[in-house]
């Protein structure tokens, strides 16, 4: 899910017309866009329940704040392809937003909208208190964050996919915790810059001054070597009131919003007071002022070259149009000033008015009622001729919509799924004298074969059935394609994955791919042999060099070690607490690491960790389980002991006060921890937390500073896997099937006759294999169609399972619904999937009942290669 705040476009215009404009958009959006229509709305916070008379409701309380201009907000969340929310979740979803906001006594009107791929609900909400009649500030003017919290909360509470770069994340204690990264600031520019990026497919002045001169902002040592290298590729530095401004090329951006370490603060902090480039840079510099040449976001996207051209061709034809048309309305506008102010001193020299004052005055009304026709009649005829300029010449489509148009229906799909398109890692011998690695070469990642190909999924991933699981990277014999580049762990496996095969390897990608490559290569000692990189190489090692010298064993460093050395978990996630100025306190994840760091680079990070308060650790392995008992008194803990029970690590955290960490070995699902921890935990410990809580008190190692949580250590530490939570086990795998007991307990039929039947036998399977708390149907049912595709069946058929499966449950457009699964299954994005589980043909049709024989008599289900 993605969360949006859209901006006020026209500042200009009143409390009225904005409210006015923004409730019909949202009830009734096929009036402005034919290829959107809401399927479902409602309101809160009104008296009336009348559209229109809402509307006034709101109108009117927006107009008691008269210190406010614009005292409504609206905002966007839009669900994945695929996902397809109920009534009922769209309600519960305005909810958390609403609550999140502080704003849950306010009138809000909010809809529903479905468009060709993705379900979005427009949000209107008046900051006004309908008691108070005040204004609220929301989050003191950063309600963007607000709307993150939000979406992690709504991702949590109803089993959506969580997005890949998500600002927030849910504990498993409930708590929200910022995925803080650990880099120091993002390479992506703000969201308008995207947005405009993602519609042209062009790169924005911002990025293309990213990757040509952040590692200028962050590396230079003086002001000359500043200018000079900028000079070098097109840039200049230059001061404006009491910031900066970078020009790329003729167009000037914020200096800050290229870099942080940009601004001119930090770099006179570093290089002392500003001093300008000298006569002969400067002039390099102007000399070399040119309009920035497009450049594409995607290289080598065909027919991008063609798009640009025709819509630079039609911005300028627009642009030209327009300018005659506004100097021509200028024109007729200023003659008509001037003709009426003429009228007005002929009408008072015709004759001697003294004396006759009433007449005069009744002659300047009719006039100025004559000429007031006019005019309105000339701003009619006006503002008829702007529309028809518009109907004329509308904006330029879209890329993707450009495509489209053409019948270049795969390039758009390579466009719009552009996330998707895998880095590579290029290696120096020929493909035949190199096999594909054996799958022992990479722990933390299992291998799945595809004919000569051979994908890596991590080990600790959900059911790779489920087509929303991709490979991470991807052994093609003479490549390595790197799907999910973003995670450093995927990058670093694929790193050393060609180490093993090649000694050393080129990089082709993105300057962000490189990048990455570039530290993890410097980091781990691999041999990267692109030439322009070996400098960066070069600078990263001696960076990492001079860190590896400062960083020193701490007495706390050598407590967490023999912590780790007793728990033995694969990674720890880190999360801290981090104080801001105004007093408040907020969960942070260390590195926005939510799968955690390894012994050996939380030892690398001891300086960084020093400087964080109040940590908490939650120890994560791929293989076995860990769970944590919590406010274990003395007694308890006693107690815990007789019984049988042998913890790793036990920590005091407070005076008789106790958590015990307990290796548990493998389960059978990652849902057990949960069940484990309530049962141990309500034996033995504090009985209120409702799911299992994995993380606690970190003890006082490098991460506590005096004053910060006093007394928390380290009592007991010995490697143990418990064996008495076999017991648990058993009972835990009880509960499970007893809460399954509904679905497996279901009459399938030996053979799947229809596809209704096939989509209940597939729907079984895949339930009886979930381990999330929540989970949507629509993406349960996303899945169905997909397997069923791949099983033969065709979209009606499809289409119609879905329908008749789902008629007889709860109040729903399920036609619209099932036909939106159907377009989901067989459309760009089930192409895809289609061929990448094609392999589990055999296998369903197994569940099925069928044969490949009946099967083929079915009309193909995937695209062949």
């Amino acid at each position: 899910m993605i969360g949006k705040k859209i901006s006020n476009p026209r500042r200009s215009a009143s409390k009225a017309e904005r409210i006015s404009a923004l409730a019909e958009y949202v009830r009734s959006p096929e009036a402005a866009d034919s290829k959107e229509k809401c399927v479902y709305s409602g309101a809160r916070g009104f008296t009336s329940d009348l559209p229109d008379v809402q509307a006034l409701e709101m109108i009117a309380l927006a107009e008691e704040a008269t210190r406010s201009r614009d005292p409504v907000q609206h905002y966007v969340l839009s669900w994945r392809e695929g996902e397809q929310p109920a009534a009922a979740q769209v309600e519960e979803a305005v909810t958390i937003l609403l609550h999140e906001l502080g704003l849950e006594q306010h009138q809000v009107i909010y809809g529903l909208h479905a468009d060709s791929r993705n379900q979005h609900v427009h949000v209107l909400v008046n900051r006004v208190h309908p008691e108070t009649l005040k204004c609220i500030e929301i989050n003191r003017g950063f309600d963007i964050e607000v709307v993150h919290r939000a979406v992690a909360r709504i991702e949590h509470t109803q089993g959506w996919q969580r997005e890949r770069n998500g600002r927030y994340i849910v504990l498993p204690d409930g708590q929200l915790a910022r995925s803080a990264s650990e880099q120091k600031q993002s390479s992506e520019p703000n969201q308008q810059r995207r947005d405009m990026e993602n519609r042209t497919g062009e790169k924005s002045v911002v990025r293309i001054a990213k990757e040509n001169a952040g590692d200028v902002f962050r590396t230079a040592t003086s002001w000359d070597e500043l200018h000079s290298r900028l000079a070098a590729v097109n840039m200049r530095y230059q001061r404006t009131g009491s910031g900066a401004v970078i020009f790329v090329g003729e167009v000037a951006v914020k200096a800050s919003s290229v870099d942080r370490a940009a601004s001119l603060a930090k770099l006179e902090k570093r290089f002392g007071a500003f001093r300008p480039s000298d006569e002969a840079t400067q002039r390099a510099s102007l000399g070399n002022a040119e309009r920035v040449t497009p450049q594409p976001v995607v290289p080598g996207l065909p027919a991008w070259e063609k798009y640009t051209a025709e819509r630079q061709a039609h911005i300028k034809e627009r642009s030209a149009a327009r300018l005659e048309l506004r100097c021509r309305h200028d024109a007729e506008r200023e003659g008509m000033r001037k003709q009426n102010r003429e009228a007005r001193q002929e009408l008072f020299a015709s004759r001697d008015w003294v004396g006759r004052g009433v007449g005069l005055n009744a002659l300047r009304s009719v006039l100025a009622a004559e000429q007031a026709a006019e005019r309105a009649s000339l701003f009619d005829r006006q503002a008829a001729e702007r529309k028809q300029l518009t109907a004329r010449l509308p904006a330029f489509p879209s890329l993707e919509e450009w495509l489209r148009q053409r019948q270049m229906s795969a390039v758009a799909a390579v466009w719009r799924y552009r996330a998707d398109i895998p880095q590579e890692i290029i290696g120096d011998k020929p493909a035949d004298d190199v096999p594909a690695a054996p799958a022992n070469d990479i722990r933390a990642f299992r291998p799945r074969f595809s004919g000569k190909q051979v994908e890596y999924v991590r080990r600790d991933a959900l059911d790779d059935l489920l087509f929303s699981h991709r490979a991470s990277f991807v052994d093609c014999g003479s490549t390595i394609q790197v799907y999910a580049w973003k995670d450093e762990r995927s990058t670093l496996a694929a790193l050393q994955l060609a180490a093993q095969k090649w000694g050393s390897f080129s990089l082709q990608g993105s300057p962000d791919y490189k990048a990455l490559c570039v530290r993890l290569a410097a980091e781990h000692g691999l041999r990267i042999k692109n030439p322009e990189l070996q400098d960066a190489i070069e600078r990263e090692r001696d960076r990492l060099t001079r860190e590896l010298v400062d960083a020193r064993k701490s007495d706390r460093q050598r407590q967490f070690e023999r912590y780790a050395a007793a728990v033995r978990a694969d990674r720890y996630r880190i999360t801290y607490i981090r104080t801001w100025p105004d007093g408040g306190r907020q969960p942070m994840v260390m590195g926005g690491r939510i799968d955690g760091y390894t012994v050996e680079e939380i030892g690398r990070r001891a300086r960084y960790i020093d400087g964080l308060h109040e940590l908490e650790y939650t120890p994560l392995s791929d293989e076995r389980r860990h769970v944590v008992i919590h406010g274990m008194t003395r007694e308890q803990a006693r107690n815990f002991l007789i019984d049988g029970f042998k913890p790793a690590a036990l920590v005091e955290s407070s005076t008789d006060s106790f958590e015990a960490v307990v290796n548990v070995g493998e389960l059978a699902e990652n849902s057990d921890v949960v069940a484990i921890s309530r049962v141990l935990n309500e034996r033995y410990g504090d009985a209120t937390p409702a799911k299992g809580i994995l993380s606690h008190r970190a003890p006082e190692i490098s991460g506590s500073s005096p004053g910060d949580w006093p007394g928390i250590r380290l009592r007991y530490a010995e490697h143990h896997i418990c064996s008495k939570t076999g017991e648990l086990i058993q009972e835990l795998r009880a509960r499970l099937v007893s809460a399954r007991g509904e679905i497996t307990q279901i009459q399938l039929p030996r053979t799947a006759a229809t596809a209704a039947d096939a989509y209940r036998v597939h729907r079984a399977d895949l339930m009886t294999r979930q381990i999330r708390d929540a989970l949507d149907i629509s993406s349960i049912d996303a899945a169905i169609a997909v397997r069923l595709r791949v099983t033969g069946y065709t979209r009606a058929e499809v289409e119609h399972a879905l329908m008749s499966e789902r008629a007889g449950e709860e109040a729903r457009d399920w036609d619209g619904y099932a036909r939106w699964a159907a377009d989901f299954a067989f459309g760009e994005v089930g192409n895809r999937e289609a061929v990448r589980l094609d392999r589990y043909r055999e296998r369903w049709l197994e569940l099925e009942g069928r044969t490949s024989e009946q099967q083929m008599s079915r009309p193909p289900s995937s695209p062949r290669k």
